[in-house]
């Protein structure tokens, strides 16, 4: 009978050595673009989103996985650090072409360059495994929610995870030895209920219009450490005939404005349904309605209805684009402004006085 025992236990030990070891295998760790589940913080206005990673920080294993979620008008880039490919592609050998406004009159910037969206960014590829050395990217977040992108890490390092959609908007995976002490789920989960947290006590500042500018100046948007309340501030504002007033964006901003003064039908019929088509974005968005250098001045008359454009502001350094433009009024009146990139949603006004 002993004899027979240990052959069993034989057995059994033997059988549990052939078994595959599952706890050696890949574990998944996840990270969503937008704080998670559905990329809106509780309790704000509908004009408040948040352009970060939840959690900002993810640790796992070499060989461990992070499976990607989209929480809202979203995108995951992994990329190259000296490589890192923007979302608007530059095409200075394929002209902006014939465009009129209202009045039947060319816009100055018909021989500019066109502007696109970078394929590279747009459509998903890339592969499942991230080196550091190629690019892999989730694309554009077009009609569904798009489902989970789950991406392996083979070698220790500190990668940043970036959304094309959001300059500015980025996290960072770091990938440690297989034997050494990473959080865990239920640590990474605290990290995101503080984080949210965090955020919505911000988001309520911002929202208020905490740190709002003064004087002759109209900040488009109010963002701060990826919050982003889109809109503008203040969004309303009196001044003199003559006046200028400053159109700027926040330092560091993960949003890209613009701000058009035009008639509201103009701006929501016409601008915003043909910001981006099949020949890439709309050079009325993208450029300033008069010529590099010319001042803009808003009469109520300019290109047979009235537009005024500065072209699209951002903050960041890596993109040709101005962080701010100043528009003068010549004229008394009350007129309304837009942000097109943002579906005309985004409105002032300004009430020029003698």
């Amino acid at each position: 009978m002993e004899t027979l025992r240990r052959l069993k236990v034989l057995t059994i030990a033997v059988g549990v050595l052939l078994i595959p070891a599952t706890a050696a295998s890949a574990a998944t760790k996840d990270m969503s673009a937008g704080t998670p589940p559905k990329g809106a913080l509780k309790g704000l206005p509908e004009f408040v989103t948040d352009n970060a990673f939840y959690p900002k920080k993810v640790t796992i294993h070499q060989g461990d996985r992070v499976s990607f979620k989209t929480a809202g008008f979203h995108n995951i880039l992994l990329a190259p650090k000296t490589k890192v490919p923007q979302l608007f592609a530059i095409d200075p050998t394929k002209p902006a072409g014939s465009v009129k406004d209202a009045a039947g009159v060319d816009f100055w910037f018909k021989d500019q360059a066109s502007v696109g969206i970078n394929p590279t960014v747009a459509a998903p590829g890339g592969g499942k495994v991230f080196t550091g050395k190629q690019t892999i990217s989730s694309g554009l977040p077009l009609g569904a929610q798009p489902k989970p992108m789950k991406v392996k890490f083979p070698k220790k390092g500190t990668y940043t995870v970036l959304c094309a959609l959001h300059p500015g908007m980025k996290a960072t995976v770091v990938v440690k030895a297989k034997k050494a002490k990473i959080p865990t789920a239920k640590q990474d989960r605290a990290r995101v209920k503080a984080q949210t947290k965090a955020a919505i006590k911000l988001a309520k500042k911002l929202a208020a219009g905490q740190g709002a500018p003064t004087g002759l100046t109209v900040r488009a948007g109010n963002d701060k450490k990826g919050i982003a309340a889109l809109a503008f501030f203040p969004a309303a504002k009196t001044v003199k005939v003559g006046q200028s007033v400053k159109f700027t964006v926040s330092d560091k901003t993960t949003e890209t404005h613009n701000v058009a003064f035009a008639p509201k039908d103009y701006a929501e019929q016409d601008l915003a349904a043909s910001f981006i088509g099949p020949n890439g974005l709309d050079p009325r968005t993208v450029y300033p309605s008069e010529p590099f250098g010319s001042p803009l001045v808003v009469n109520g008359t300019s290109h047979g209805n009235g537009f005024v454009n500065t072209g699209m502001l951002d903050s960041e350094k890596a993109t040709p684009l101005p962080k701010s433009a100043s528009v003068s009024f010549s004229t008394p009146g009350t007129y309304s402004y837009y942000c097109i990139v943002h579906g005309a949603a985004m409105s002032g006004t300004i009430t020029v006085t003698n």
